[in-house]
């Protein structure tokens, strides 16, 4: 399998991300001019309250910069150590795919029940890509 499959991915993530930060950001600047919230607010997070919508989409964007990291690094310590394999690049998918549910759950209807369980079948498929390093690693030593 060519290593550069792996890449593929990380940016389908880095897409999703970087969108929920954009809508994130738009959404606030909406709200501001809709006057739904204070622009001292956004200063320290302390004068005043934000609509409970922004404050879900804020956790939610913030939710990308907590596990979605290590997805990141298993994704270029597979890529730099030649350890990219098809149960890797699946894994990967999984992981990208898995977490564009979550959001839209989280976004959505925000069932808490199903969040949690997108979000436990995102921690297997990034186990699975760390567990496919490792083997590999060891597999080259």
């Amino acid at each position: 399998m060519e290593k550069v499959t792996i890449i593929y991915p990380a940016v389908a993530m880095f897409l999703l991300t970087i969108s929920l930060v954009f809508a994130l950001g738009i959404s606030r600047f909406f709200a501001i001019q809709r006057r739904e919230v204070s622009i001292k607010f956004f200063q320290k997070y302390t004068e005043g309250v934000q609509p409970d919508r922004l404050h879900v989409w804020g956790r939610h964007a913030q939710n990308h910069f907590e596990i979605p990291p290590l997805f990141y690094i298993a994704v270029i310590l597979l890529f730099v150590t030649d350890s990219v394999e098809t149960l890797s690049v699946i894994a990967a998918w999984l992981f990208v795919g898995f977490r564009c549910i979550h959001s839209v759950i989280h976004l959505g209807n925000n069932n808490v029940s199903q969040r949690f369980l997108c979000f436990g079948l995102s921690l297997i498929a990034l186990t699975v890509m760390w567990g496919s390093l490792f083997v590999q690693i060891l597999k080259n030593s």
